[in-house]
């Protein structure tokens, strides 16, 4: 498996057979050649996870892929001719030749009360990645996508988060709203919040892999 990184949130992985775009947002520029597109996984309803231009960009190519959100996502979606499915509780999906286990879960609060419904995505016991939350699963993965950068976020919050995870491997996301100067500042922190823990740390740019 290769986990791809996009701007801001996005993130492409791939299997040898398939491929799953999660939050291809208003804030990712995609690559001109997509395909073995099985599913595509808009976490919440937020501008910079979902932009219709990019699934219908995503749809050119790949007519039979299946997009998963929550309702609010899935309503916002109606004109992009794909299949669908609503998420609603925690679930696990078979997507491709990749299993899925989708965690429903509220939107980390930006002022006094959560905006919206977020999922949090953990695939085949590799990835995981919390949406717009600081979800801490049980389960042990090899990869955690780290947010480093929201409305939402403090440094020490996004520390802590990467720490419970436990992963093998922790890369930083959703920055796409920080210069080179906050970038450098956050990703300082996340790397020197991981020293000294079982976790590395990564920095993966726009069009890296893990």
């Amino acid at each position: 498996m290769t986990i791809t990184k996009y701007g801001h949130a996005c993130l492409i992985v791939s299997s040898e057979t398939s491929k799953i775009i999660i939050d291809p947002g208003e804030f990712t520029d995609l690559p001109d050649i997509l395909s073995d597109v099985a599913a595509v996984i808009v976490t919440h309803i937020h501008g910079d996870h979902l932009s219709l231009s990019n699934l219908q960009k995503i749809r050119d190519s790949n007519p039979n892929f299946t997009l998963y959100g929550v309702q609010e996502v899935i309503e916002a979606c109606n004109e992009v001719p794909v299949t669908k499915h609503v998420v609603q509780s925690d679930q696990v999906i078979q997507m491709g030749d990749m299993e899925v286990s989708v965690y429903f879960d509220d939107h980390a609060i930006i002022y006094q009360a959560s905006p919206c419904k977020n999922l949090a995505i953990k695939i085949d016991d590799q990835l995981y990645y919390p949406g717009d939350s600081l979800r801490v699963i049980p389960d042990h993965v090899r990869v955690v996508a780290v947010p480093i950068s929201a409305p939402w976020l403090k440094s020490s919050e996004y520390i802590e988060f990467a720490q419970a995870i436990n992963a093998d491997i922790a890369f930083p996301t959703h920055d796409g709203l920080l210069n080179d100067i906050g970038l450098n500042v956050t990703n300082t922190w996340l790397e020197k919040g991981l020293d000294g823990t079982n976790t590395a740390y990564k920095l993966v740019k726009p069009g890296e892999q893990v």
